[in-house]
């Protein structure tokens, strides 16, 4: 392959190794003129296989961390697919191992590490942690690389049974072939731990006997092959090794802190002590020498107390979950910083997402973001209070449920639902993942209600302004299974890679482009754009945030418009029209056509079922909608509608709609018979059926409109009168859609001779039609009259329609 150059672009100049996934080269990007590494992945063929390749590509793309090699692109050239990765400019691990002291050794796993911490809590397994995948720069810095073997939660379910890894650092649970999380890779790294204490890995021989004993076998204690070791490097290596996942420290951080601590201990512990070297024993390479003789690195002590000089270290090394920061908040810290340790202490360890609990919690949380529709002409948001404190409690509740919550750990959830500090920009679909996690058994969804109730008996916010009316701590929204957030969240329409593609381009542009992040803040959201967490919110968020606010420009009020005009005329910095200048400018258009198609899947206002505070008959439990038992619109909530009337269901989702060619027709007929009238007497006038009503059109000789479009059949002789284009055209444009209900109401979208879109309601048991030119006032009278609301209603008569019924 040298000398070939991929998709005229990457020019491969020289092979840079070689392995069971493919091989990498150095090459150069003719068009950025700069040197990358390119991994051609061999024998991947198919388009399944493609797929998730390139879903994998596009996660692995996110992990922007100084200890990992950066993905650049994913490609396909001649059947081959392949990554554009950073070069790094040292060797690997593996073949640097020997000539570094131990400290230096330490410092090097702990750079690992957090490497895996940051990638764990991006939903991201390695799966082949190993001295070769340890990439070191000139200055012997760790690259965590080959995330070939990474197992995304996505794909875990065809892959379950497959036992992939290399033998000498595979994990029990990766030899049985089950399922991995997070933890898998803390083992290896403990076997990689080991081999820089001892000299080799724990367990040698042929590949079946390896992988066997890493399922079955305790590894001989590390002090028993090299007994100059410290005794609390020993228990920290054994500790990543246990068998059972739940017994190894909980994430990488908690490791990289306890080798700093190792490695700082040194300089209290006799920094002029003298260097002893450790045992030889046989690599896993075979080679049958090991020496760590060469000099350390200046700036780092040596490693004196890393091996047993008679006085242990004293430190401790924490081997399980810290204590939280919150309770010392609770007394003297702000709100804030107590909202901050709760959700570090939430995300500590971490959980894998599937891409529907991606997909599904990141549009929850933009709802809380961002879901607070403006409404009148100062353009307040009625809801945006209620989401904040439904941010928090699903905050305060997931922190508590992690914990024994005793008097201390209730004060600082009271405190922060007291006096309520903003925190959704914080959150993240790993806190509602383990906020539903404690909600997925009947024990747990007990002793969860049992920590609400002691919640609501210490917080005065909570018993009087979150409290449902059967004086359940309850502000509603608040999911209880995965599938409740399916009525937040449109249904997916693509595949996942496609939808990750599009989320990264969108996040790209939101990290770049200050000036997109800020005016989407600004115009959707009351107060993140100066919340500094708002530049860190996930893909998963960011897409769904813009995708609101753009709906909520195309469905503004008439005030708002107004103002838009106002401001756009004074050259004004209006929100609405900044909003407008940098989506246009920054998100690609290929995205914005996507955006826009999707805009009318979204659940403007959730109608969601109550939460049950006593054990339920439905395993599922259903989303709590705030304070009654009923199925309401969260809109009811901060209006006087009365709260016992179900709404009123549409006869089918989609409208009838009718062309100008079908009007022209009728015109022509009714025209005719204008100047016949004994025509009449033998057909009749002609009709097209609209549920229980008819539509006709009422010639005319002048005029513009050239004719009247009516819709009559309602009692008392009353018609709806629809003032359209000219029906002297003959066109295949639609012009009138139509929504029929079950109690014969109506909704009507139509073109006026203007070519504006105008609309029509009319409440059938009230005999009522009012006319409207702005769908948000429109949805507001539905609400009002208990109508469920069309859901393409701004969209019934462009291109952008997209029947729901497939045989329409």
């Amino acid at each position: 392959m040298i000398g070939t150059t991929l998709n005229g672009r990457f020019s491969l100049d020289k092979e840079l190794g070689r392995g069971g996934m493919g091989a990498v080269y150095r090459a150069t990007d003719q068009v950025l003129q700069r040197n990358v590494a390119i991994k051609l992945l061999k024998d991947r063929t198919g388009e399944e296989v493609a797929r998730k390749i390139r879903l994998e590509a596009q996660i692995l793309a996110r992990l922007v961390h100084d200890s990992i090699v950066r993905i650049y692109d994913f490609g396909e050239a001649d059947g081959l697919y392949y990554f554009v990765m950073e070069e790094v400019d040292g060797s690997n691990f593996h073949n640097r191992m020997r000539k570094l002291s131990l400290a230096e050794r330490l410092r090097i796993m702990a750079e690992v590490a957090e490497a895996l911490d940051y990638a764990h809590h991006q939903g991201v397994v390695h799966r082949d942690v190993k001295p070769a995948n340890v990439l070191m720069t000139a200055g012997d810095h760790a690259k965590l690389s080959d995330f070939g073997l990474s197992l995304l939660v996505e794909q875990q379910s065809s892959e379950t049974t497959t036992i992939r890894g290399t033998p000498s650092y595979m994990s029990p649970e990766q030899a049985k072939g089950k399922r991995l999380d997070h933890r898998t890779d803390l083992y290896s790294l403990g076997v990689m731990l080991y081999e820089c204490a001892t000299g080799a890995p724990p367990f040698s021989g042929p590949p079946l006997a390896v992988i066997a004993c890493h399922a079955t076998t305790e590894p001989d204690p590390p002090r028993s092959i090299n007994p100059s070791l410290s005794s609390t490097l020993e228990q920290l290596i054994l500790s990543l090794m246990m068998k059972d996942p739940a017994r190894r420290p909980a994430s990488g951080s908690q490791v990289a802190e306890s080798l700093r601590q190792l490695i700082s201990a040194e300089v209290s512990a006799g920094e002029n002590a003298a260097s002893l070297s450790i045992a030889e024993r046989p690599s896993a390479s075979g080679s049958s020498t090991f020496s760590p003789k060469s000099e350390p690195l200046r700036s780092q002590p040596t490693q004196a107390t890393l091996i047993r000089t008679g006085v242990e270290p004293s430190i401790a090394v924490p081997l399980v979950a810290s204590t939280s920061s919150a309770s010392v908040l609770a007394v003297g810290g702000s709100s804030r910083a107590i909202a901050r340790a709760m959700l570090d202490d939430v995300v500590a360890e971490p959980v894998l997402l599937s891409a529907d609990e991606r997909y599904l919690s990141g549009h929850y949380l933009a709802y809380l973001l961002g879901g607070a529709r403006r409404s009148g002409l100062l353009r307040r948001r009625p809801l945006d209070r209620l989401n904040g404190d439904r941010a928090r409690l699903l905050l305060a509740m997931t922190w508590l449920s992690t914990r024994n919550a005793g008097e201390t750990e209730l004060a600082a959830a009271a405190r922060l639902l007291d006096e309520r500090p903003e925190v959704r920009a914080m959150l993240n679909p790993v806190v509602v993942t383990k906020y539903l996690a404690h909600r997925d058994s009947p024990a747990k969804r007990k002793r969860f209600r049992q920590t609400r109730r002691l919640l609501q008996e210490a917080s005065k916010e909570a018993r009087e302004s979150l409290t449902d009316s059967r004086g359940n701590l309850n502000p509603g929204l608040m999911p209880q299974t995965l599938d409740d957030l399916r009525k937040v969240a449109p249904a997916k329409t693509e595949v996942d890679d496609q939808l990750v593609n599009r989320w990264n381009r969108v996040a790209e542009g939101w990290r770049a482009r200050p000036d997109l992040r800020e005016s989407v803040l600004r115009y959707a959201t009351s107060t993140a754009w100066r919340d500094p967490y708002s530049v860190e919110l996930w893909p998963e968020m960011v897409y769904p945030l813009i995708e609101r606010a753009r709906r909520q420009r195309q469905l503004r009020s008439f005030p708002e418009a107004l103002l838009d005009q106002i401001c756009g005329a004074l050259h004004l910095p209006d929100a609405g029209l900044r909003f407008d200048r940098a989506f246009r400018a920054h998100v690609p258009p290929q995205v914005v056509e996507k955006i826009d198609l999707s805009l009318n899947l979204l659940a403007d206002d959730p109608i969601l079922d109550a939460d049950q505070e006593g054990p339920s008959n439905d395993p599922a439990d259903r989303l709590a909608a705030g304070v009654s038992a009923d199925s309401i619109s969260l809109e009811v909530l901060t209006t006087d509608v009365p709260r016992d009337r179900s709404f009123v269901r549409l006869v089918a989702p989609d409208p009838i709609r009718f062309t100008m060619l079908e009007l022209h027709e009728l015109w022509r007929e009714a025209i005719a018979l204008l100047q016949n009238p004994t025509l009449g007497s033998k057909a009749g006038v002609r009709h097209l059926p609209v549920g229980p009503y008819r539509l006709m059109v009422v010639a005319s000789m002048r005029g513009r409109s050239a004719g009247q479009v009516v819709i009559q059949g309602m009692p008392n002789h009353k018609q709806i009168e629809l003032l359209t284009p000219t029906l002297r055209v003959a066109s295949p444009r639609p012009t009138i859609a139509v929504w029929v209900y079950r109690d014969g109401s109506l909704v009507i979208s139509y073109s006026d001779f203007r070519n504006v879109t105008k609309y029509v309601s009319w409440h059938a048991p009230t005999s009522n039609q009012d006319n409207y030119d702005d769908p948000a006032d429109l949805n507001h009278t539905l609400l009002q009259f208990g109508l469920e609301s069309p859901d393409q209603l701004s969209v019934a008569l462009s291109k952008k329609f997209r029947p729901r019924n497939d045989s329409v």
